[in-house]
């Protein structure tokens, strides 16, 4: 399987799409681009956090990526994967991409969507070697449009004064400032950024860093923090409502989530057993 290289075209010999491993290190960055195909991504390993046009999302293993044709967007990966092996990127054709969302979104993919994925890893130099290649790929993007958006997802908000504060929890989650105190810091009124925040990023400030401290808590997990440390750093109450809270918004126990991939039907079913 070929190693993606950002630095070349895509898509080659007339085909319209192309399936291609990505290799990286933790720590590693894509800087922001862009590109005429369309790109789903399949996080294999490690932690990858996309922001791309104000959106800040996490994507653990077993998460999809969507970017659509031109959309700018950048990655760092976080944590120690097992091998180099990341992810699996598949670039689309533009012609393709109009049944997909028209904004980057993060998704929960079917096992038939995990299953037809392993399908097109098998095929060489990760192009559909006949028309009932394209075939399977129709069902994916069915199965793509049918998918959950992943809860993790952050946008920033379009007012300067707003994104000043936004970057400031995304950077300390932990941060208990309270409105009144932003409110001052900003020179706006609190009713202001109550009103303009939830319009502009569709959540409300609490909201807002319940979901940044998540996101920062699944890169401490995957670089190797214990729960109970995570939990304390960024300033849950109690261990037990940290573990509550991540499970309902990801599907597992932070412990399940740190032990690394795992397939999302098992990981189910692992959980209902707990």
């Amino acid at each position: 399987m070929p190693e993606i290289d950002y630095q070349v075209a895509r898509l080659k010999g007339g085909h319209r799409m192309c399936l291609l491993a990505e290799y990286a290190t933790p720590g590693q960055s894509h800087e922001v681009h862009s590109h005429p195909q369309g790109q789903l991504y399949l996080a294999v390993q490690g932690l990858i956090v996309v922001e791309s046009t104000g959106m800040r999302c996490m994507m653990p293993p077993g998460r999809m990526g969507w970017i659509p044709p031109y959309a700018p967007h950048g990655a760092v990966v976080h944590g120690s994967p097992n091998s180099d092996l990341v992810g699996y990127n598949i670039f689309l054709a533009p012609e393709l991409c109009g049944k997909l969302p028209e904004l980057p979104v993060v998704l929960r993919p079917s096992p038939l969507a995990h299953a037809l994925i392993e399908r097109m890893v098998s095929w060489e130099g990760g192009v559909p070697p006949d028309e009932s290649g394209y075939r399977i790929l129709d069902v994916l993007i069915d199965e793509i449009q049918r998918a959950e958006a992943d809860p993790l997802r952050l946008t920033m908000p379009n007012h300067p004064r707003l994104q000043q504060m936004a970057a400031a929890i995304a950077e300390h989650p932990a941060d208990e400032t309270d409105l009144d105190r932003w409110a001052e810091r900003l020179g706006l009124s609190r009713r202001s950024i109550t009103r303009h925040f939830r319009a502009e990023t569709g959540m409300s400030v609490v909201e807002w860093r319940q979901t940044a401290r998540l996101q920062k808590g699944a890169e401490m997990l995957n670089a190797g923090e214990s729960v109970t440390a995570v939990a304390l750093t960024l300033g849950y109450d109690s261990v037990s409502s940290f573990i509550a809270l991540f499970r309902r918004m990801l599907g597992v126990t932070p412990a399940r989530f740190a032990r690394g991939p795992v397939d999302p039907a098992q990981a189910e079913q692992q959980e209902a057993a707990a």
